[in-house]
Formats: C-alpha cells, sequence, structure tokens
C-alpha cells in the first residue's frame, strides 16, 4: 500500500467521509504547496503532544497548556458561574453554544446519545462520570441548576429522559433546578448548528 493509498484509509475514518471525499483530500494535499504540507505535519505533531480529554467536563482540547494541565480553559475560568452545569452531547455543542455568548456556565459532555429501546444505556454515554461529578458537587454544595441542551431529537429525548431520570437518585439532588432548553429549537435540530439568537431565545425561556 503506498502513501497515497494510506491517507485516503485515514481519512476515512474521519465521520462523514467516505471513500471519495478522502481521496478529494488525497489530491489537494498532492497539489498543494509543500510548506502547506509541513505546516499540517507541524501541527498534527503538536496535537500529537499536547491533545487531552479534560478531566471536568471531559471535552477533548489540545493546547501547551495541556501537558501539565488535564482541564480545559473553560473549565478553569475562574470568572464562570460553577453552580451552573449545561449537559451536552458532544464538543461541536459546546463550540457553538460558547460561539453565541449567551451562556457563562459549565459544561458536561455526554460523549454519545441514547437510541430508543437500547437494552444498555449506560454503555452508550458518561453517565457514572456525571454522576460522580454531580455527587461531588452536592457535597460541596456547588451546584443549583442542571440544563439539558441536547438535540431535539428522538434520541435527545431519550437520552434526556434516561439522564433526568438516574440524576434524580442522587441524594441532595432535590435541591438543584433540573431544566430544559425552551421548545424554541426547531424539532430535529443539532446544536452544532444552532444561531446565536435561536440559543438564546431557547435558553432564556428554559424550564
Amino acid at each position: 500500500m503506498n502513501a497515497t493509498e494510506r491517507l485516503t484509509e485515514l481519512f476515512m475514518r474521519f465521520p462523514g467521509i467516505g471513500p471519495k471525499q478522502a481521496k478529494r483530500f488525497v489530491y489537494y494535499l498532492l497539489r498543494e504547496h509543500s510548506h502547506f504540507k509541513e505546516q499540517l505535519i507541524s501541527a498534527l505533531e503538536e496535537l500529537k503532544f499536547t491533545g487531552r480529554q479534560c478531566d471536568v467536563c471531559f471535552r477533548y482540547f489540545g493546547d501547551k497548556s495541556a501537558v501539565q494541565d488535564a482541564t480545559c480553559s473553560i473549565c478553569k475560568d475562574e470568572t464562570r458561574n460553577r453552580k451552573t452545569v449545561m449537559i451536552i452531547e458532544k464538543e461541536l455543542d459546546l463550540d457553538a453554544i460558547e460561539k453565541t455568548a449567551s451562556y457563562a456556565g459549565i459544561y458536561f459532555i455526554l460523549g454519545g446519545l441514547i437510541p430508543p429501546l437500547t437494552e444498555k444505556p449506560s454503555e452508550l454515554i458518561r453517565i457514572r462520570e456525571l454522576v460522580a461529578m454531580l455527587h461531588q458537587k452536592i457535597s460541596n454544595n456547588d451546584i443549583e441548576e442542571i440544563i439539558f441542551a441536547l438535540p431535539v431529537t428522538d434520541n435527545g429525548d431519550v437520552t434526556r429522559e434516561y439522564v433526568e431520570k438516574t440524576v434524580k437518585q442522587i441524594v441532595g439532588i432535590g435541591k438543584v433546578k433540573l431544566s430544559t432548553l425552551a421548545r424554541g429549537l426547531s424539532s430535529g435540530l443539532e446544536l452544532e448548528y444552532v444561531d446565536k439568537n435561536t440559543f438564546k431565545n431557547a435558553f432564556e425561556h428554559r424550564g
């Protein structure tokens, strides 16, 4: 297998990338100037050594500080409201919400969604890690609200119901407000595509 074939197979591992798209990437790289390839290699090398997963929100991030610290910049930010936790599906949702500048709390990334009729839902999302985090926050009296910000889809609804049911079993959770983004979000909408005004309205009218 030559270099172009290896690259094609590697690109096909990316979400939503099929054989034709992967080959387009390879041909693009073949046409590009060597300086661009050097920049790409350098960025990948840096990511290799600095890429980490946040030990608080479970967000994947990569910067030089990650070498010494496994906590991302959002979770380290002392100006954010640590008593509010927004539960989301993935990192792209976090990026989209941050761009709206409408939310100043912290996040927890579930890492997936639960399809209907799933036999072992706990294996598909980070429910154990979430429960551990909430236990600690409740013990430290460090939480006031949990916001569910999941896609307005069947999988999103099933996930929210499962997580909410599990969370309600935690001792002391009754003192914490549980809310969901308002249904101003269109049905079937993925949060990673939400615009500023739509999210702001859904956030302000959560309940």
